[in-house]
């Protein structure tokens, strides 16, 4: 099984967050989501969240810790969730994404699908439920 990783990137009470590119094969497609990453070769899941948030939206980011793990939609990777954190709200969506932004973290279940926050393993829906 794969391995890929989502981080929850935190600037100042707001959360990140990616619309998968509309013309995507994956299941986001279209859709707003947490940003996440496929882990390559013996890449550190750290490592793969910082290449990937700076290839998506151009962000350097700090992790800060493993909440936990779930499994992809399509069943062939494992996913670990992290807490992270940006210094600055500077985005600019490029790589898999056609847009992102910034909303404040009790607002965010306005923003996502059912579809997408049904995937979501209890403890992501905890984080934000606080």
């Amino acid at each position: 099984m794969g391995r890929a990783v989502s981080g929850i990137v935190n600037y100042h009470g707001k959360v990140l967050l990616g619309k998968k590119r509309s013309d995507s094969p994956k299941f986001l497609a279209g859709k707003w989501h947490i940003p996440g990453e496929t882990v390559e070769g013996e890449e550190s899941d750290e490592a793969a969240l910082m290449r990937g948030m700076k290839e998506e939206v151009g962000l350097e980011i700090k992790v800060r810790r493993y909440i936990c793990s779930s499994i992809s939609p399509s069943g062939s990777k494992n996913v670990n969730w992290y807490e992270c954190f940006s210094s600055s709200d500077k985005i600019n969506p490029s790589s898999d994404l056609e847009d992102a932004k910034w909303v404040l973290k009790k607002e965010i279940f306005n923003y996502l699908d059912y579809d997408v926050i049904n995937l979501w393993p209890e403890k992501i829906l905890g984080y934000f439920s606080n």
